[in-house]
């Protein structure tokens, strides 16, 4: 019997070459194995096991889209905060963000909104 880790291990290795084979294989030993509900960790572990390797899934959330020159700047900024050599930029707007930029990786996140500020700085004068 398979762990997570194992699992995880598994889908790692096998997402570029055959990613839907893979997550097929997956869902069938949470399934079997009656692990259904672990499915979130999982994908955790997997998103672990690839920072470990160098690859991240990053989340970017902006007011507005973001220009190509501060794509770029934003991928730097991130590869150097992480170490990480291969970044997924998964990028969308929300404009009720005002501005700023939130970033989400596996472990870590940042919120440097305008919307976040605002809310701080409303709960400091509030006390």
């Amino acid at each position: 019997m398979a762990s997570r880790m194992q699992v995880a291990a598994y889908l790692a290795d096998h997402l570029e070459s055959g990613r839907s084979d893979a997550v097929r294989s997956a869902a069938a030993w949470l399934s079997t194995e009656g692990k259904g509900r672990q499915a979130r960790y999982l994908a955790r572990d997997v998103a672990q096991v690839l920072a470990g390797r160098g690859y991240m899934l990053v989340r970017i959330t902006t007011a507005r889209p973001l220009s190509t020159e501060a794509h770029s700047q934003v991928e730097r900024f991130i590869k150097e905060a992480t170490g990480a050599k291969n970044l997924e930029l998964e990028a969308s707007v929300d404009a009720g963000l005002i501005g700023g930029i939130t970033i989400e990786t596996p472990g870590q996140a940042l919120d440097a909104s305008v919307k976040t500020k605002l809310a701080r700085y409303v709960e400091g004068a509030s006390n």
